[in-house]
């Protein structure tokens, strides 16, 4: 895996940089490059100039950077951060754009930085993911065309999230679905079901069920199911727990459920998942204050 700081050279047609930064750092200058970058925040905040635009990044903001266009990050309270940046070329993805013209739409569309909800965060993040264990294991069958896989993927995700420029009007969210997905997001550890929900909300099972479907594009089963499937995934990354303290943590009574659940949002088992989180953190470099001066631009 080849690591390289923001603004530097990419040596190839693709390269992918993870950094975890804890001390204050910003980018004095904006800089541009003949290439294509990708910026995903994993965690912590940060400030984001694209030409004359500044946006405000948080954990799960996906960040699509033109090529020759001036850039920069800059530091947000806290400082700490996570970020993981993909870097290519047109060569790279030349045979893709023939067969799908729009692919680059997301680097020319009205919203360069994209706001991911919790399961749009976990489909990403499985990506990258994957991306990362392809690019790590250079003797694996097929590894250059399944990342372009994945890329390509990516791109095309992105895209069906641009605007389609009809001019319609966005109908406002229903007050009460609000209320349900932050009860949702914030009990989740909890025992919790569909007539519980509706019954807090003085609504009707079926109602609360549609709100939830047309909302989040979700049955409450699979949403609850998605956001406790997310915390497993930080966990398996950031602690020691067994799986069945980590199956118990975020709401799951039985280990066999939380491994079936898993397999099916992620497409892989938790141990598969942990195993390719582990490879991620050997890549990642940790920037000591001596990099960060030495690359400030």
């Amino acid at each position: 895996m080849n690591t390289i700081g923001e603004g530097a050279r990419v040596k190839g047609d693709f390269e992918v940089s993870i950094s975890k930064i804890v001390t204050p750092f910003s980018f004095l200058k904006s800089h541009t490059h003949d290439y294509y970058e990708i910026y995903y925040l994993m965690s912590g905040r940060r400030r984001l100039y694209i030409g004359n635009q500044c946006y405000s990044l948080k954990k799960g903001s996906l960040a699509f950077i033109p090529k020759n266009v001036p850039h920069k990050t800059m530091t947000a309270s806290p400082p700490e951060h996570e970020r993981l940046v993909i870097y290519f070329h047109d060569a790279y993805i030349d045979s893709a754009v023939k067969e799908q013209p729009d692919l680059l739409l997301p680097f020319s569309g009205q919203k360069p930085v994209l706001e991911l909800n919790q399961q749009e965060q976990a489909f990403v993040e499985n990506l990258l993911l994957q991306m990362i264990n392809e690019y790590s294991d250079k003797d694996r069958r097929g590894r250059a065309l399944y990342f372009k896989s994945l890329l390509t993927q990516l791109l095309l995700f992105a895209g069906r999230k641009q605007p389609d420029g009809s001019g319609e009007e966005i109908k406002p969210v229903n007050p009460s679905i609000r209320e349900i997905v932050q009860h949702c997001n914030d009990h989740f550890r909890e025992p919790m079901t569909l007539g519980q929900i509706a019954g807090q909300f003085f609504l009707s099972p079926s109602y609360v069920s549609r709100l939830l479907k047309k909302y989040t594009g979700h049955s409450f089963p699979e949403y609850l199911n998605t956001l406790r499937i997310r915390e497993s995934q930080r966990l398996l990354r950031e602690t020691g727990l067994k799986m069945i303290e980590i199956a118990e943590q975020v709401g799951y009574l039985n280990i066999t459920h939380f491994n079936k659940n898993f397999k099916l949002i992620t497409g892989m088992s938790p141990l598969q998942y942990k195993k390719m989180a582990q490879n991620m953190e050997h890549v990642t470099l940790k920037h000591k204050p001596e990099f960060l001066e030495k690359h400030r631009f």
